[in-house]
């Protein structure tokens, strides 16, 4: 494979015309494994495709194709300076089995065409009376369709090759809209549509494993300017974070996600997963706006109930997380205490609550008066106050957002 050839000039050489044209080549095989290698092809800027009502007609439209810069699979680059407007086929362009109104891919090629502008020195012509200039032309194709399912399969040529023609020796197509045609061959176009069979426009892009700023800060965005309410991403500034959010009307980056240059994650805004979510290490605030945790359990007197698990007491303290207490005394006759043995009444004391409450710093209070000596001639038994034993719920509910 040879490799590119870099055309030199010495003092008293002679130039013949291949030498001027291979500095024209040089330069354009260049520029095209720069477009192929570097870049994906598509549209660059413009070629937006509109539509009107065709003069003379109520059914059927004129469509435009705005001016506009593509590049096609090969790298070659297509210009189209000025709008093009299409309405019927007498203007060049082929219909296909007309009868089909299903949307058909509006393409644009590359055509070449001798032009008669004059060079330095030339008259207009060269001696062998061929044109001195290449007009760089191009040509808008109506497809069938269905021929967009294989622009993605586009085949550029070898390195070593220009641009122009694709590795089968066929001219590259950049879609650039999908239209419909009705009324058999001599109708005309009904309307533009965007996408077709899940295939739209294609855009050129950058082929690259690094993307590195000038500034310090690297910026993606959807649109070449920022868009209110667009999402869009940030990486570096004077904190060196990645921020992910979206856009405001001045354009500024408003973060909803935010890793820091320690490591560490923030997020704001609701947080909606689907699927699985696995965390490995501590999850210190589990609590959002209008959430709930319970810590349940049995507790004795004198003891402080706990919070449920990963709500601190200066969330408590803060007042971001309100805390709900609920305590029940266990009480029961079996096991109580009584003195002499069991009575005719078939049990040895009666349990009466005096205190089950939780004061301020969750310490739980319970004390409760065992009477015994019931039944029989017997006379009741002086109380004896005991601490007891609660059921206890806890419910740590978040501050709801303003």
């Amino acid at each position: 494979m040879p490799a590119p050839l870099r055309p030199e000039f010495h003092e008293g050489q002679v130039l013949a015309a291949d030498d001027l044209s291979a500095v024209v080549r040089y330069g354009r095989d260049a520029a095209a494994r720069h477009h192929r290698y570097l870049h994906s092809w598509g549209i660059s800027s413009g070629l937006e495709v509109s539509e009107r009502a065709r003069t003379g007609s109520a059914e059927y439209k004129t469509v435009t194709v705005g001016r506009g810069t593509a590049v096609d699979a090969s790298g070659r680059e297509i210009v189209v300076p000025a709008p093009v407007e299409l309405s019927t086929p007498d203007q060049g362009f082929v219909i296909t089995d007309p009868d089909d109104t299903r949307p058909r891919p509006l393409m644009l090629m590359w055509s070449d065409r001798p032009s008669t502008a004059p060079g330095a020195g030339s008259g207009g012509c060269s001696g062998s009376g061929a044109a001195p200039r290449s007009e760089e032309g191009f040509v808008l194709v109506v497809g069938a369709p269905g021929d967009e399912l294989d622009l993605a399969e586009q085949a550029p040529p070898a390195p070593d090759t220009g641009p122009d023609r694709l590795e089968g020796g066929e001219r590259g197509r950049v879609l650039v809209a999908f239209v419909t045609w009705g009324g058999g061959q001599d109708g005309g176009f009904t309307g533009v549509l965007p996408r077709a069979n899940g295939v739209g426009r294609r855009y050129a892009g950058v082929l690259a494993d690094r993307v590195s700023a000038r500034g310090g800060t690297l910026e993606l965005a959807a649109e070449p300017r920022p868009v209110a309410g667009r999402v869009g991403m940030r990486i570096g500034g004077a904190d060196g974070s990645l921020d992910v959010g979206r856009f405001n009307a001045a354009g500024s980056l408003a973060p909803a996600l935010r890793v820091l240059g320690d490591g560490s994650t923030r997020l704001q805004g609701d947080v909606t997963v689907s699927g699985s979510l696995t965390v490995t290490g501590p999850v210190r605030s589990p609590l959002v706006s209008g959430s709930v945790l319970a810590q349940s359990g049995v507790a004795t007197h004198g003891v402080i109930l706990p919070l449920p698990p990963q709500v601190t007491e200066d969330q408590v303290a803060s007042g971001e997380v309100t805390v709900h207490l609920q305590v029940t005394a266990r009480v029961q006759t079996g096991g109580g205490p009584a003195e002499g043995g069991v009575d005719a009444s078939g049990f040895g004391a009666l349990p009466v609550v005096l205190r089950c409450e939780v004061d301020s710093r969750r310490r739980l209070t319970c004390l409760i008066a065992w009477y015994g000596g019931f039944g029989g001639a017997r006379q009741p038994d002086p109380p004896r106050v005991l601490p007891g034993a609660v059921d206890y719920l806890v419910l740590a509910a978040a501050r709801p957002a303003p």
